[in-house]
């Protein structure tokens, strides 16, 4: 009987944290197999070292290398099929959230910003359903394990004659962590202890005595283990000569827990906040509690902010937490949706059963599309389709549609303004009908409200269902930082506080800073040698540099991952985002959208750099007119340090919904904002951009400040608003050198004033010509008989001109070639000199 493993730890990643246990947990794990277990073994990634192989530690396993491995081992070409299958993972685990929650085992080429995300659980759980393997066994180190475990109400791989083995290191919500008393995760160095046979009674470890011992081990740990095992015994170690094994220190399962808890960081980066982090989600409960309020009193409700406020973390740590804290009030069935530009397909998968695939899936998919498209009130029908069978009479669906702004990215034909018409109408219907057991709430950015203009049903719906999201004030914004830290028992310097809130309250975006800021400082923090709690230092700040250089890294980061023709976008948005100092600092400027488009720079290429930007939190998108109208909300008294949060705060219904603050559409009138003024004076990437481009960057503005005149004054042709002669030549200087700079209304009026000047120029010349020769010929008329014809051409030259210098046109008449040809046939002098002024003119 062949008995074969894969074995797989990971600690190097492109895009994604490194690692330090993963490769010595595989090691400890291959190691434990060959001994005692009698397993082929094959490392991934494996390195040769001493003539002996062993796990990689800074070698990287690709996405297509870890599938082709499962592949071989679970599902092998010919007959040499083993008896007994072993899968073990230590490294990065991830969720997916796109309608449906999904999990994927992380490889080192994993990188969620470009979709890619590593092996889906799914994927693996039909690759063992297809398996002739007799005995299957996979273990599972890794953040949101349990999430394979999901899937075993539809019994994967569970066949007649099969047996397994199925652990998970944690539960589909939870983190798995690394041991502080040992080189190995808290789940690893209790498998390995579990795998040694000559710690058992009998020399042999099965695999419900490995379930048996693992848990005990685990117990009151942070994390909790997940088993399922079914059908015959499979033996996995038996004792033998050789007795080694890795151990551990022996420490209490209190001490063990208190030092876990120091372990873990309460702090969520530029990431939102999920529901599995309600309990250090801090800072928002009134706003909290007002949204579960709405949720409770009414149908509908629209959870507005600008980007950066807060709203996904609201609705996740906020919402959904606190009701599931409350089951007792109402039996809520909670479906959170992130919706894109096709929302009938993202809704309809939302109700797709997770465990369901093939025939299966495709039938539900079907069904679930046959109600939405089912006319406004398919999303009703199919709600009371969903809750039909519930056993209790008052269980309700709450449906989460998060980032509703997205409906509108993406192509727009004619079925896909349908399908989103479709979709609003039915959001519209299912907030209408009083009787359906449905509550909705929405997310959408305050800039996004412009949108909605071709929808008044929904936009009154809104309007009067608002919950706005304003920046936190300054004492929410201490209680954001100093109660995570005071619930997993970390301390702080006082003075750490006060500068983190001088440097942040009132910045653009402050949220996401401040909690990339504060992730900074917990791997910074000191920790105590006689065990005691860590603590979070003002000199750790110091030493990081402060906001600005924990923002300024990040932002490297997040410009080097984009594609080559996007960091060029990248470039054009941050120098748009900074107001030149004259004699006197940089500083943070707003620009319209509209700043960045011209022919190389695409509405679609500008859109795609922001949203990337806009995600990563380097920039903040806010509707011009609604932050034009924003004032302080009354009531409120903050410290002095914090006055500046306030001139952002007043994000008020009136003001978000004022008809003159709706605009088109296309939102060229949007105003962007780069996230904090330290990117500006501190990030050498956009020091040596301004520092190339400062002279360019000056005319540009010129320009752009004068073509916005000039649209306001209704596009004229008065002189007063167009280009001088000389400013005229270094726009044309400039355009030659790279057009790219100038927007696509700022070339429009370096070309208008550029007719217009061709235009006045041959109107004075010809003006100062004709005059005193008309006065000549004129007298030359009253002294000699009329010959028709003799001055008749002088009125159709002047209307040619005019009209064709007005259009710039080289056809008609005044073409080069007609002029020539004309001036050949002029029958006098007068005739000649003015051909010949308005040829040399037009060259």
């Amino acid at each position: 009987m062949s008995r074969d493993a894969l074995i797989v730890g990971i600690n190097s990643y492109q895009a994604l944290p490194s690692l330090s246990a993963p490769a010595k947990d595989a090691e400890a794990v291959a190691s434990c197999l060959q001994i005692y277990g009698e397993f082929r073994v094959r490392r991934l990634p494996e390195v040769i070292h001493a003539g002996k192989p062993s796990v990689g530690l800074q070698t990287g396993v690709t996405t297509e290398e870890l599938e082709a491995a499962l592949v071989h081992l679970f599902k092998p070409n010919g007959k040499n099929i083993p008896h007994t299958a072993v899968f073990y993972y230590s490294g990065h685990g991830l969720q997916r959230h796109a309608g449906v929650r999904e999990g994927y085992l992380a490889t080192s080429d994993t990188n969620p910003a470009q979709g890619r995300y590593g092996i889906s659980l799914f994927w693996l759980r039909r690759l063992l359903q297809e398996s002739p393997v007799r005995q299957r066994v996979v273990i599972l180190d890794c953040c949101h394990s349990g999430e394979f475990m999901s899937f075993l109400e539809a019994d994967p791989g569970a066949q007649d004659g099969t047996d397994r083995l199925f652990m998970a290191a944690s539960r589909e919500y939870e983190a798995a962590y690394e041991a502080l008393d040992n080189a190995h995760s808290v789940f690893t160095a209790a498998l390995v202890a579990g795998l040694n046979p000559n710690r058992t009674d009998g020399g042999i470890v099965s695999n419900y005595h490995l379930a048996e011992r693992v848990s005990q081990r685990l117990k009151g740990e942070l994390q909790q283990p997940l088993f399922e095992s079914s059908g015959s015994e499979i033996v996995l170690t038996r004792a033998s000569g050789d007795t080694t094994i890795v151990q551990g220190k022996p420490t209490s399962a209190l001490e063990r827990l208190r030092q876990l808890r120091f372990a873990f960081c309460p702090y969520r980066g530029m990431e939102p906040f999920d529901d599995i982090h309600g309990d250090y989600f801090f800072g928002r409960e009134d706003l909290t509690q007002q949204l579960i309020d709405k949720v409770y009193q009414q149908p509908f409700c629209a959870v507005v902010g600008a980007s950066g406020s807060g709203k996904t973390s609201l609705l996740r740590a906020g919402l959904i937490y606190q009701l599931r804290q409350r089951p007792e009030r109402t039996d809520w069935k909670i479906q959170y949706v992130s919706v894109d530009h096709e929302p009938l397909r993202c809704l309809a998968e939302a109700f797709i059963n997770p465990m369901a695939d093939g025939l299966e899936r495709a039938e539900q998919l079907r069904q679930a599309e046959r109600f939405l498209c089912n006319g406004q009130d398919g999303l009703t029908q199919l709600i009371r389709a969903c809750l039909a069978g519930s056993r209790r009479p008052d269980r309700r669906m709450l449906l989460i549609i998060d980032d509703l702004e997205q409906i509108f990215q993406g192509p727009d034909t004619e079925d896909i303004r349908h399908c989103r018409d479709l979709f609003i109408q039915q959001l519209v219907s299912a907030s209408q009908a009083s009787e359906a057991p449905l509550r909705i709430v929405i997310s959408l950015r305050a800039d996004a409200l412009g949108h909605f203009n071709d929808y008044p049903d929904f936009r009154q719906l809104v309007r009067r269902h608002t919950l706005a999201v304003a920046p936190l004030d300054y004492e929410q914004m201490k209680l954001a930082i100093t109660k995570p830290a005071e619930k997993v028992g970390l301390t702080y310097d006082k003075n750490l506080i006060y500068s983190l809130l001088l440097d942040v309250v009132g910045a653009p975006g402050e949220l996401p800073l401040l909690q990339q800021t504060l992730r900074s400082l917990w791997k910074a923090r000191q920790i105590d040698p006689d065990d005691e709690a860590p603590r979070l230092t003002l000199e750790a700040y110091a030493e990081l540099g402060g906001i600005r250089h924990v923002l300024t890294h990040y932002a490297t980061t997040i410009y080097e991952d984009l594609p080559v023709q996007e960091q060029q976008a990248a470039q054009r948005i941050f120098l748009a985002l900074c107001e030149l100092g004259e004699g006197g600092d940089d500083t943070r400027r707003r620009a319209l959208t509209e700043e960045l488009i011209n022919a190389d720079f695409s509405t679609d290429l500008i859109g795609r750099t922001l949203e990337k930007l806009v995600a990563a939190r380097l920039v903040v998108v806010n509707h011009a007119g609604a932050r034009q109208r924003q004032h302080p909300s009354p009531g409120v008294h903050l410290p002095q340090i914090a006055w500046r949060s306030q001139n952002n705060a007043g994000l008020t219904l009136g003001h978000l919904w004022a008809d003159q603050a709706m605009e088109t559409p296309l939102q060229l009138d949007q105003t962007l904002e780069i996230v904090h003024e330290s990117l500006i004076r501190h990030w050498p990437l956009l020091q040596g951009w301004l520092q190339d481009n400062r002279d360019i960057l000056r005319q540009k503005r010129r320009l752009d400040a004068a073509a916005q005149e000039w649209r306001q004054a209704g596009y004229t042709h008065h002189p007063e608003y167009l280009l001088t002669r000389a400013r005229l030549q270094q726009a044309e200087q400039l355009l030659q050198c790279d057009r790219t700079w100038l927007s696509t209304l700022a070339q429009d009026y370096v070309r208008h004033s550029r007719r217009s000047g061709r235009y006045q120029r041959v109107r004075t010349a010809l003006v100062a010509t004709m005059l005193p020769l008309a006065v000549v010929g004129g007298l030359s008329l009253s002294l000699t008989p009329r010959e028709d014809g003799a001055t008749s051409w002088i009125p159709g030259l002047f209307s040619q001109a005019d009209t064709a210098l007005a259009a710039e046109s080289s056809a008609g008449s005044l073409t080069g070639r007609s002029l020539s040809r004309a001036i050949v046939m002029a029958q006098t002098d007068l005739q000649r000199r003015s051909l010949l002024l308005l040829l040399q003119s037009r060259s």
